[in-house]
């Protein structure tokens, strides 16, 4: 009987073993992958902490053996490092909801993530890029595209096309083009503002009248969808929508400081006839949630 009970301990001791081996995740770059959006937040945050510590090695940790292994890749690190400014305060929002370019494969298990998001630092703002890729089984020499893969890093007004942005060193590794890049100037003429209403959503404006400031309780107090008369009243706004470039577009954005306040006044003037859509109050700084949501002082019609 003892050794019945014996034998039955070993094999649920094997099972045991055998389950963990199986429930393992493996590590990539020294990150562990438990799923798509985790592991892609963790990469992204690892590979954040090098830039803002300008810790060289640490960004190289986490490519993948291609861009690690190619030409010119400790030049382009090290442009990436020596450029970036200040130390970081906040970014956009990038922890959720990467976009997959495809998942396919042997049951499904190649997957190729990415996101585009902001970083502010207390010296200069940027527009990010980063490709990810956890495993990949479709391509034959897929193993070597296993890590971050793609790295861009442009000042605003590089990332706004008011300036062209630099000639990438870019190669070619399992039908993806993969690089370290950066465009470095200056992003003091614009603003990152986290717009959304329920999602995120982030628009860039381009500062046209430093001087604009306006008090909250006369901007509350407006009731007219006169725009002349508002302009008349604020003077002109402090700064534009980069979407007021398009042609496309029904209304263009304008953004009024708040002195008294750390929100923006954002308002909507429709291109038919020229009169206010909505005119709004919002903390462009921070993430929607239910305690930051937009004040409507005039709602579209």
């Amino acid at each position: 009987m003892k050794k019945v009970i014996s034998l039955i301990s070993s094999l649920a001791l094997v099972i045991s073993l055998s389950s963990c081996a199986i429930k393992e995740k493996p590590i990539i770059n020294g990150v562990e992958y438990k799923y798509n959006d985790q592991f892609y937040a963790d990469t992204a945050d690892q590979l954040l902490t090098y830039i803002d510590d300008g810790d060289k090695d640490g960004v190289k940790s986490l490519l993948c053996n291609g861009l690690k292994n190619s030409d010119g890749i400790d030049a382009d690190i090290q442009a990436l490092i020596d450029g970036f400014e200040g130390d970081i305060i906040r970014t956009t929002e990038y922890e959720k909801d990467t976009v997959s370019a495809s998942s396919s494969g042997k049951n499904y298990t190649s997957a190729f993530l990415s996101r585009s998001f902001y970083i502010i630092t207390d010296k200069q703002k940027y527009g990010v890029y980063i490709a990810v890729c956890p495993i990949d089984e479709k391509h034959d020499d897929g193993e070597d595209l296993v890590g971050v893969y793609n790295i861009s890093i442009n000042t605003l007004d590089y990332e706004s096309g008011d300036i062209e942005c630099n000639t990438a060193n870019t190669i070619e590794i399992a039908d993806h083009n993969c690089c370290v890049a950066s465009g470095y100037g200056d992003s003091s003429s614009y603003i990152v503002a986290q717009t959304g209403n329920k999602y995120e959503v982030i628009d860039i404006y381009r500062i046209i009248n430093p001087q604009s400031i306006v008090k909250y309780n006369d901007i509350t107090a407006w009731n007219s969808r006169d725009f002349l008369s508002f302009k008349e009243k604020f003077g002109a706004p402090y700064a534009e929508s980069l979407d007021n470039d398009k042609e496309h577009v029904l209304a263009d954005v304008y953004m009024y400081e708040i002195s008294d306040s750390n929100k923006y006044a954002i308002v909507a003037v429709g291109r038919d006839d020229g009169s206010i859509n909505a005119l709004s109050v919002k903390d462009i700084d921070s993430r929607w949630s239910e305690d930051n949501k937009y004040e409507y002082i005039l709602e579209n019609e």
